[in-house]
C-alpha cells in the first residue's frame, strides 16, 4: 500500500494522533499535500519557528501561535470544516515535557469525536511510552527509482544543465542514488 493510500486509510478511521517517521520532511509534506488537495482537506503544518502555515486549502486566515502548548490549544479549538490536519513539525523535541505531553494525549484523545487529526513529524521512532497507545506510527518510504528519475529532471530542467547520458547511463545514475 502507498503511503498516501496508508495516511487517507488511517485519516478516514479517525486516528487522531499520526506519527510520520522521515528523515525527508519536504518530500514527505509534499505527499500530504497532494492528498489534501486530491481529498479536499484542509491541512496547516505548525513549527516553532514559523507558527502556522497552510499546506493546502488555503482560504482563510491561520491561527497564531508560538509555543507548543498554544498550538495544541489552536487545534483544540479549530473549526474541523476550516482544518482537519494538523502537522506538527519537530514536535519530538518538547514532547518530553510533561505538560505537553499531557496536553497532546488529551487532545488526542479528545480529537476521536471529531474529524480532526494531528500528523507529527520526526526523524526517529523514539515515542514516550503514555504517547504509544495513543498513536499510529507510520515510516514514510525512501524514493523509488519512478521519483529519483523526476528529482535528476528536476534538477537539471530549470537550471539548463544539458545533461548528455544514454538510457543505461541514466539508470545506473538512479540506481547509485537509491
Amino acid at each position: 500500500m502507498k503511503f498516501t493510500e496508508q495516511l487517507d486509510l488511517f485519516l478516514k478511521a479517525r486516528f487522531t494522533l499520526i506519527i510520520l517517521v522521515s528523515s525527508e520532511e519536504e518530500r514527505a509534506l509534499q505527499a500530504i499535500r497532494v492528498l489534501c488537495d486530491k481529498t479536499g482537506r484542509g491541512c496547516q503544518s505548525w513549527d516553532t519557528a514559523d507558527g502556522f502555515q497552510w499546506i493546502a486549502k488555503t482560504s482563510g486566515s491561520v491561527p497564531v501561535a508560538k509555543d507548543p502548548l498554544a498550538a495544541l490549544e489552536k487545534i483544540e479549538s479549530a473549526d474541523e470544516n476550516h482544518c482537519s490536519l494538523f502537522i506538527l513539525k519537530d514536535f519530538h523535541e518538547v514532547w518530553s515535557n510533561p505538560i505537553i505531553k499531557r496536553k497532546l494525549r488529551s487532545l488526542s484523545q479528545k480529537l476521536k469525536y471529531t474529524r480532526k487529526s494531528i500528523l507529527i513529524t520526526t526523524p526517529t521512532g523514539a515515542i514516550p511510552d503514555e504517547l504509544k497507545n495513543e498513536s499510529v506510527q507510520v515510516e514514510f518510504p525512501l524514493p523509488d527509482s519512478q521519483e529519483m528519475e523526476q528529482v535528476l529532471l528536476d534538477l537539471t530542467q530549470p537550471a539548463g544543465i544539458k545533461i548528455n547520458l544514454t538510457a543505461l547511463g541514466r539508470e545506473k545514475l538512479v540506481q547509485a542514488a537509491l
